[in-house]
């Protein structure tokens, strides 16, 4: 792709939602394909906690070359992207060679390294999307996700129809360089510095505990199930047709919840309403693989876990744009609030299947155990004011964090003349953002008369009756 293609995706957002969407869905089509191969080239391979250790493992390795080089990699993003490309096509050359030789240790110790490598560019991925609208994010998301499903599932059947190791390394190949095409088609590379700009002394918040638990309960049980459901059936070509078509549904379900403005905006409720219950169904699906519907089973457990895949994208995205902080900081901590509970699923269920029968009592007894964490993770958030505040799609104003440096410094000029307290001067901030008293007391969690009493206060020492006159006078401070 040339100059004037790069210039026609600028000009035209759809085009760059487009390119994008492509370099998405063959990027992780890329990646999970030697997720996949992983096992299928592994004779007597017992369990998979090895493969999804490395898989998800090389998160870590990501992010910590993320924040340790972070001024490297924002003063030279291409050069970034390119030697990252370059050191995916070597790996993946590494891989088929240990396959080749039967090196078990190879194939995971490569299988970490292109991870590593799929989590940095995904990071400069994502960190292009800022760039656009949230709807078209969603939309890109989406579209991105089916055609994963669909070129895996393309590969495969490539793949299964030629089997040589050399024809699934050019397959391999020319998905990755499809997705850096694409990237770079989209103005990923060239614009990401303007697309999300890094704020600077930004406060750091605490995660909360909801939070926590509902990331931890999802991820966790994503990660069960994917162990588990490898228990139910030896993995094969069989097991794997079902998972790409499950991806291509997640892409539906996700677009026809999520893809709507109005969705984007109100996030929350739809996870109570789609992901949980299709979560839910998902898990207590496994047991019916034990009497031949596998096919349905491994579809919708696929399919839950790319829907979520694609919630936890744009939410990743949205709370970046919400809270007006570091996306480098927001996209770490997603990860890193996801990998260890997938790795925790993982290596839970494999010791689980191989320590106890793979029954109807084992299942129901896992589906109860899922179901209380679900329903914490997904519940015990409060209602949905609180949930958005929880998540970030909702900025819990701070004095600190008030942007309009010129009516900051209005207010504390205005706290001086008036003789205002220091908990008044804080209220005054609120009040020029137009915050009403309702909204005031429950973002600093006090007693709405007690915030009444506060405007109260500042209105009489401010010889005003009413918002508007304050904001006059602030303007004549």
């Amino acid at each position: 792709m040339g100059r004037e293609t790069r210039e026609m995706a600028r000009e035209h957002p759809r085009g760059r939602t487009l390119l994008l969407a492509c370099a998405l869905g063959a990027y992780l089509a890329w990646e999970n394909l030697y997720h996949d191969e992983g096992f299928l080239f592994l004779p007597g391979y017992l369990n998979q906690v090895e493969s999804c250790v490395a898989s998800y493992g090389g998160a870590f390795i990501a992010c910590a070359l993320i924040a340790g080089l972070r001024s490297s990699w924002r003063a030279h993003e291409r050069r970034w992207l390119f030697g990252t490309a370059l050191a995916q096509g070597a790996l993946g050359l590494a891989f088929y060679g240990a396959v080749n030789v039967q090196a078990p240790a190879g194939i995971v110790g490569a299988q970490l390294l292109l991870s590593a490598s799929f989590f940095v560019v995904l990071f400069f991925m994502m960190r292009a999307l800022t760039a656009l609208p949230l709807a078209h994010a969603a939309l890109l998301i989406a579209g991105g996700i089916g055609l994963y499903g669909f070129l895996e599932c393309a590969v495969w059947a490539l793949a299964l129809a030629m089997p040589f190791l050399g024809l699934r390394f050019a397959l391999h190949l020319g998905l990755l360089v499809g997705a850096f095409v694409c990237l770079r088609a989209g103005s990923g590379a060239a614009n990401a510095r303007e697309a999300a700009p890094e704020p600077q002394n930004v406060p750091r918040r605490a995660l909360p505990p909801a939070l926590l638990l509902h990331t931890g309960a999802y991820w966790f049980v994503f990660g069960l199930t994917h162990a588990l459901a490898s228990g139910v059936i030896p993995m094969g070509h069989d097991k794997l047709l079902p998972c790409y078509l499950g991806s291509i549904a997640a892409s539906l379900v996700f677009y026809l919840v999520f893809v709507r403005p109005e969705n984007v905006e109100r996030l929350w409720p739809k996870v109570r309403a789609c992901i949980f219950p299709l979560t839910m169904l998902s898990f207590l699906l496994l047991s019916f693989a034990l009497s031949g519907f596998t096919f349905v089973s491994i579809g919708f457990a696929q399919c839950a876990m790319d829907t979520y895949l694609a919630f936890y994208l744009l939410a990743t995205l949205v709370v970046a744009r919400k809270i007006g902080g570091s996306f480098t900081r927001t996209a770490l901590t997603a990860a890193l609030l996801a990998v260890p509970f997938v790795i925790g699923g993982v290596v839970t269920g494999d010791t689980l299947k191989t320590a106890l029968p793979l029954s109807p009592l084992f299942y129901n007894v896992l589906s109860v155990i899922a179901f209380a964490l679900l329903v914490a993770g997904t519940f015990w958030v409060g209602d949905d004011r609180r949930a958005e505040l929880v998540w970030g799609l909702e900025k819990k104003l701070s004095p600190k964090r008030f942007e309009d440096k010129e009516t900051a410094d209005r207010c504390a000029q205005a706290a001086k003349t008036f003789g205002l307290t220091k908990r008044e001067a804080e209220i005054l901030l609120f009040l020029a953002q137009g915050q009403s008293a309702a909204a005031i007391a429950e973002s600093e969690v006090i007693a709405l008369n007690t915030a009444r009493t506060h405007i109260a206060r500042i209105h009489r020492k401010m010889d005003v009756h009413n918002q508007q006159e304050l904001l006059r006078r602030l303007r004549e401070v």
